[in-house]
Parts: C-alpha cells; sequence; structure tokens
C-alpha cells in the first residue's frame, strides 16, 4: 500500500469515526432517561445520554489516537515516547515537590471560591499532576528536536 493509499485509507476511517461521534451526540442529547443500576450511594444517576455520549467520546479518542501514533515516523515516535517517559516523570516529581512544599507553607491551594474539602483537593491534585506532566513533556519534547537538528 503506498503513501497516498494509505492517507486516503486513515481520512476515511476518521471521517467514518466522526459521523459515529455526530450520531453518538445527537442521542446524548436527546436521550434524558435515567441510567439503570447506577448504586445509590453514588449519588443521582446521570442520564444514559450522557453516559453513551462519554463512552463514545471514550472511545473516539481511543481510535484517533491509533491511527494518529500509526501515521507517525518512527523519529516522531521516537521523540514523543522519550519526551512522555523523561519529562512526565520528572514534571511530576518537580510539581509534586512544589505542591507539598507550597502546602507545607500554608499556601492556599484553592481559589477562594471554592470550598475547602477532601474532594476539591484531591481534584486540585489530580489536575496539578496531569498539568506538570503535560509541561514537563512539552520542555522534554522540544529539548529531544533541538538536540537531533
Amino acid at each position: 500500500m503506498n503513501t497516498a493509499t494509505k492517507t486516503a485509507a486513515d481520512k476515511k476511517k476518521m471521517d467514518d469515526l466522526t459521523v459515529g461521534l455526530c450520531a453518538l451526540t445527537v442521542v446524548g442529547v436527546s436521550a434524558t432517561a435515567a441510567t439503570p443500576f447506577w448504586p445509590a450511594t453514588w449519588g443521582q444517576a446521570p442520564s444514559i445520554g450522557v453516559v453513551v455520549l462519554a463512552a463514545g467520546l471514550a472511545v473516539f479518542l481511543a481510535l484517533h489516537t491509533l491511527y494518529w501514533w500509526r501515521a507517525l515516523d518512527e523519529a516522531a515516535q521516537e521523540a514523543h515516547k522519550w519526551a512522555w517517559w523523561w519529562g512526565g516523570n520528572l514534571g511530576f516529581i518537580v510539581g509534586g515537590a512544589a505542591v507539598v512544599i507550597a502546602a507545607l507553607n500554608g499556601v492556599d491551594l484553592l481559589p477562594a471560591g471554592l470550598p475547602h474539602t477532601d474532594t476539591a483537593l484531591i481534584a486540585l491534585g489530580v489536575v496539578a499532576a496531569f498539568a506538570a506532566q503535560a509541561v514537563g513533556y512539552g520542555i522534554a519534547w522540544c529539548f529531544w528536536w533541538t538536540a537531533r537538528r
């Protein structure tokens, strides 16, 4: 299979995925029945449309990432793997240390409008960890390409 055929086939797959995502969006907006078998301890059940839409988005994202990854050349794949390993891990360590140091020094980590609950602090930790990894990844990715140019 030549490059032009492969590109056309990948575009067709992405177009098919987009049509499926549009259909899931219609279902997600229009289906308002509560999700069956929802544990009462988890609170009020979301509509089945929201659950279908979220599941569809997860599948779309996974397939889109798969097609994107396969379309990359070997050098770009290596750059992403290297940057995610080193940048993500080092960013997580540095970001985590910064949050711990700030918390130990009494810095108020949550915005004033948010309630200071355990749930809010956990959410802040998740967002801070992801942000630190993403920044570390970006820096490492730039370093990888700069070192090889």
